[in-house]
């Protein structure tokens, strides 16, 4: 009996037949070495436009820091140069004692000014002081001296003021201002992704909206400009236990620092000392203080207390001289 005979081409019968069978319900490997092919090129190119993209936005915020550079920078870079200077010169010097005959006389305490604190090793070159700066805080010193209505600072709480509380902490100024830095700069080029440019974006706009301009005008309306350079010292380095003689150990333990000064309307030195930066304290009472930070902390702030003592001694007003009535 002869098989039945389908209508059309035998050809179409047979495809279909495949298909029921499967033949084609698998893909091939050329069909998946063609999908990889594309999902490569399609990543080449995705990664080409963003990159360009990312390029592009990195040119577009560099262009306006040297905009920024170019205007505001005319502005705050001889301010900065002109305090560094002045830190520089006071770690190099050797000289004696010097107080400004119209020192005691100088009411500055009630004045706008900028404090720094480094140690002796950090002030010796601008490379240093840039370096070390961003650590220094306001400290015990500074409350025990200007004897600021500020609880905190007069406790030795590490900056304890507000931004703009006097005397203004000179790292502030370096903070405000680090969009105009190499070091910023160099971080936006080698900025991997668009998220991380976004932050460098913001910190711009931050930087050329309030800081900049803020940190201007209090370095311009400052009359003084008050700095503490602390000398390592043996018992310093006995209290790092080999490590890095630090700002906070120096200061809770004896050693010499020399404080210095300036006017800064007229560019006068008005007082440059050297003293010795140590002092005692006793518990009364049955309550004795254990914990190692709090000790640590009350030893800086009996130390840097005496040590606005010593500068208070060399401003208090001369006496009456022998044999006046």
């Amino acid at each position: 009996m002869k098989p039945e005979r389908k209508p059309g081409l035998p050809s179409v019968h047979k495809a279909r037949e495949d298909r029921y069978r499967g033949k084609f319900s698998r893909a091939t490997g050329g069909f998946w070495l063609w999908v990889a092919a594309g999902l490569v090129a399609a990543l080449v190119v995705y990664r080409f436009v963003s990159g360009k993209q990312l390029g592009d936005a990195k040119d577009q915020l560099l262009a306006k820091q040297r905009a920024v550079e170019s205007t505001i920078g005319a502005d705050w870079f001889p301010l900065r140069d002109k305090i560094e200077g002045y830190v520089v010169d006071a770690a190099s010097q050797s000289e004696a004692d010097a107080v400004d005959r119209d020192a005691s006389s100088w009411s500055f305490r009630s004045l706008p000014g900028i404090y720094l604190r480094l140690r002796v090793a950090e002030a010796r070159d601008v490379a240093n002081i840039r370096r070390a700066t961003p650590a220094s805080q306001k400290d015990g010193f500074v409350g025990c001296l200007l004897r600021e209505p500020n609880p905190a600072a007069a406790k030795g709480e590490a900056d304890a003021s507000a931004f703009a509380e006097q005397p203004w902490n000179w790292q502030k100024a370096y903070a405000a201002t680090r969009i105009l830095t190499d070091d910023w700069v160099t971080e936006v080029r080698d900025s991997p992704e668009p998220l991380r440019l976004r932050v460098f974006e913001e910190q711009y706009d931050k930087a050329v909206t309030t800081e900049i301009p803020l940190a201007i005008d209090l370095v311009r309306r400052a009359q003084f400009f008050l700095l503490v350079l602390d000398e390592d010292s043996d018992e310093a380095r006995m209290a790092s236990e080999g490590g890095a003689v630090t700002e906070a150990v120096l200061q809770r333990t004896p050693h010499y620092a020399r404080v210095h000064l300036y006017n800064l309307r007229t560019g006068k030195e008005v007082v440059r000392i050297r003293r010795s930066a140590e002092a005692s304290f006793y518990f009364a009472g049955e309550h004795q203080v254990t914990d190692p930070e709090t000790l640590d902390a009350m030893k800086r702030q009996v130390n840097n207390c005496a040590l606005a003592k010593e500068v208070d001694k060399v401003l208090a007003p001369p006496g009456p001289e022998a044999g006046s009535p």
